[in-house]
């Protein structure tokens, strides 16, 4: 029996509907309302779903599903969500939408949002009319978009037969250039036969092309599945890494070969097709600041294209989509060869809306979303190519959960702040030009099983340059605490002097400075965070947070004077505050006017500084001090107590260092409860990340040598390998395959030979 975990919305949901109509109006199609300061667009127009009754079920999670619900919202049309064991009823796109149903049986998409026949359930119980896949899942999977056609149920996406067609690159190769559509050299099996993808014959093809080659899986997307060979005798275990990852991401292990482009600039067209044979483009993105071929941060329209090329780019898109009888909304890809201006290479299309999707909104006053309901419905487009033109410049930045410092592995934990620069999942704030779009809220988790992808930042203005400088400033203003995110490096990018020109990013951009754009482990803090912090902790262990009556807080009472304090009649007690990780220490002394003078460590350990701190700091996280008599500060001050420490995060109003962070250690930690971790030591190996084991190639007791790949590990989809830190004997393996490992455990250990003879000799 199903049950709804969320009712109606009532009043939010309700939209004043006009008749429906086959195609609008001329007048309605150029009704814009445009605002000068931020040159952000919206169409004013509405539309009437088909029919009174029609019911969106959104079959997807995250930020996709509350973009759609928003839609939807808008439109008056009511919605269904799914959501695994792992989102929960609570997550926010089930609380968004009308009615929400647990799928599946465990929390991996596999075991949830990958299972077509208990979406179909769901559909089918709440008397779905159409259903959106979002992005990712089974959002090109033909054999769902069939299921659900034969259902009589609208995929609010392309037929099943372009799917097909585009979900296989090496089809997707082959009609490119039967329709003279210009496809990077490579080799592409259009046959699918297995001796094609043996590494023998892989090998041989990919000697003919050339090297460098990049590996790339026949299906999905993201990154996963693909891999850079600069020479022949990497080939072999890049190769066998590829087929692994694509088998988990995509079901499918086959690969191509491409010739891999030095330095292109990967540049996109947005398309949408209806089914009476019209086919637009809404322009082109620039996507080629990417790691890991994964985009960072997107923008529109590409900059410094000459008009000609803009053209040939926007009309091969249109050709593409033709060429397999695409209806709805989806993306052609492009790498542009940077070494011959001009010329550029049809990389691949995806068959659904992308990621990046926002900043092309932002740009054209088109909610894409809207188009893709009107397209299944049977409408024809709301304009032609004549109609559509692009104003200002976009960009769109990925706030991800991982550890820059470490590689960019993905992090975890519960988010316990989440205050992002714009109201969330609004749609674009006319006035400020910036939008955020997430599935996130604070109190949640960011676990294992799913893309660790926080948020999408859009900005937009009147051109590059002012959008830019839009992008960085919301990024420092950008709050989020529990997690540790991308946004310094976001930020380092977006200000570095060559992503500032036009044109002038590659794909090659993070190696290219990979200095300037380094970013190192969490630093000591700067003398002044370290006082402002070390005087909101004792703001908490005084019980002042929420006081700023000065005259309440130095009445004999206070609960400045609590009994945790060791020492000290004169009122002036001193508490030593030890810094995690560092172990520097802040001297606290308190005044009897509830101010404190603060001496801070320098970085070597010794103490330095010196500061004379008063303020307060009140429930809704609102602090400000008076640092030695003279110099006010006003910030945002999240403090939270956590295994014995005081975690301090602050974000400063009108200052260069926009984010201080502070762990400190709580004076009664030794009083606290902790919890004892695996051995450490010489030869311990801890996992770098969370994730599950997806292979184990060697077992107790075997004899290994420095970098061998003991297990693998696969976190957000993508693998990473766990290599034996010395030459020795596996003497201990605390996991197998398909268990999920926690950051930090200890997964196994390799003693040295002599080091196991001394153990057998005393046992």
């Amino acid at each position: 029996m199903l049950r709804s975990t969320a009712a109606n919305r009532g009043a939010s949901h309700v939209f004043q509907r006009c008749r429906a109509v086959r195609r609008l109006p001329p007048a309605a199609h150029r009704s814009w309302e445009v605002s000068p300061r931020s040159f952000s667009t919206s169409l004013r127009v509405s539309w009437t779903p088909p029919r009174d009754d029609w019911k969106v079920l959104i079959a997807n999670r995250g930020e996709i599903a509350c973009r759609v619900i928003r839609t939807c919202q808008r439109l008056g049309i009511p919605t269904v969500a799914i959501y695994s064991s792992a989102d929960g009823p609570d997550c926010l796109h089930a609380r968004m939408a009308d009615e929400s149903y647990q799928i599946g049986t465990g929390p991996t998409p596999r075991e949830s949002y990958l299972q077509p026949d208990d979406i179909l359930r769901v559909a089918l119980d709440t008397g779905v009319h159409a259903i959106h896949p979002g992005y990712g899942f089974l959002s090109e999977n033909a054999a769902f978009a069939e299921l659900v056609t034969n259902h009589r149920m609208t995929l609010v996406g392309p037929p099943p037969s372009a799917m097909t067609a585009m979900a296989s690159k090496s089809r997707s190769k082959a009609i490119m250039e039967a329709a003279g559509v210009p496809t990077t050299p490579g080799y592409f099996d259009q046959m699918g036969l297995p001796e094609h993808q043996t590494v023998e014959f892989l090998l041989s093809q990919a000697v003919r092309i050339g090297f460098p080659v990049l590996i790339k899986a026949v299906m999905g997307g993201g990154g996963k599945g693909m891999r850079l060979v600069g020479q022949e005798s990497e080939f072999d275990d890049a190769l066998r890494a590829c087929q692994r990852e694509a088998q988990s991401a995509f079901g499918n292990a086959d690969v191509l070969l491409e010739k891999y482009l030095v330095r292109p600039r990967h540049v996109e067209v947005q398309i949408v097709a209806d089914s009476h044979g019209n086919v637009v483009h809404l322009f082109e993105r620039d996507c080629s600041l990417q790691r890991r071929h994964q985009k960072i941060i997107e923008e529109a329209p590409a900059s410094d294209l000459p008009p000609d090329l803009r053209a040939r780019l926007g009309e091969n898109g249109c050709q593409a989509a033709r060429a397999v009888g695409y209806v709805n909304a989806g993306t052609v890809e492009f790498l542009l060869d940077t070494t011959t201006p001009g010329d550029f290479f049809f990389c691949e299309m995806n068959t659904r809306l992308q990621v990046e999707h926002p900043i092309t909104e932002q740009i054209t006053g088109v909610d894409l979303v809207e188009w893709q309901l009107r397209i299944a419905a049977g409408e024809v487009l709301p304009k032609t190519q004549d109609e559509l033109y692009a104003r200002g410049h976009a960009f769109e930045a990925r706030v991800y959960a991982e550890h820059p410092a470490r590689g960019f592995l993905p992090a975890t934990g519960t988010v316990w702040h989440h205050q992002p620069p714009a109201p969330v999942n609004q749609g674009s704030c006319k006035e400020s030009g910036i939008r955020v779009d997430t599935g996130l809220q604070a109190g949640q988790q960011v676990g294992v099983y799913y893309d660790p992808m926080i948020s999408k930042l859009i900005v937009h203005d009147t051109d590059r340059t002012a959008a830019l400088q839009k992008l960085v400033r919301a990024l420092k203003g950008y709050q989020i605490a529990g997690v540790p995110t991308n946004i310094d490096f976001l930020i380092k990018c977006a200000t570095h002097p060559t992503f500032g020109k036009a044109g002038a990013v590659n794909t090659g951009f993070l190696e290219d400075f990979a200095d300037d754009v380094r970013m190192e482990e969490d630093m000591v803090p700067p003398p002044l965070a370290q006082a402002v912090g070390a005087f909101a902790s004792m703001l908490l262990l005084e019980k002042r947070v929420g006081i700023v009556d000065r005259k309440s807080s130095v009445m004999p009472w206070s609960t400045r004077h609590g009994s945790w304090r060791m020492g000290g009649s004169s009122g002036r007690a001193k508490r030593v505050l030890e810094m995690e990780h560092t172990g520097f220490a802040i001297e606290c002394l308190c005044n009897q006017d509830g101010s404190f003078d603060v001496q801070v460590c320098r970085e070597d350990g010794t103490l330095g500084d010196h500061f004379h701190i008063k303020g307060s700091l009140d429930y809704n996280s609102n602090m400000e001090v008076v640092v030695n008599n003279s110099r006010r500060i006003k910030l945002t001050t999240i403090l939270h107590e956590e295994n014995g420490l005081i975690r301090v995060r602050m974000w400063p109003y009108h200052h260069e260092n926009y984010h201080w962070k502070l762990d400190v250690k709580h004076p009664l930690k030794q009083f606290f409860d902790e919890t004892v971790k695996a051995g450490t030591g010489e030869g311990s190996v801890k996992a770098p990340m969370p994730g599950r084991i997806t292979r184990v190639n060697f077992a107790v007791g075997d004899t290994v040598a420095t970098g061998d790949v003991i297990l693998v590990m696969e976190a957000m989809k993508m693998e990473h390998a766990i290599k034996a830190p010395q030459n020795g004997v596996l003497t201990t393996l605390n996991f197998e395959v398909d268990d999920v490992v926690e950051d930090g455990s200890v997964v196994m250990i390799v003693e040295s030979i002599s080091q196991v003879r001394e153990h057998q000799a005393t046992s």
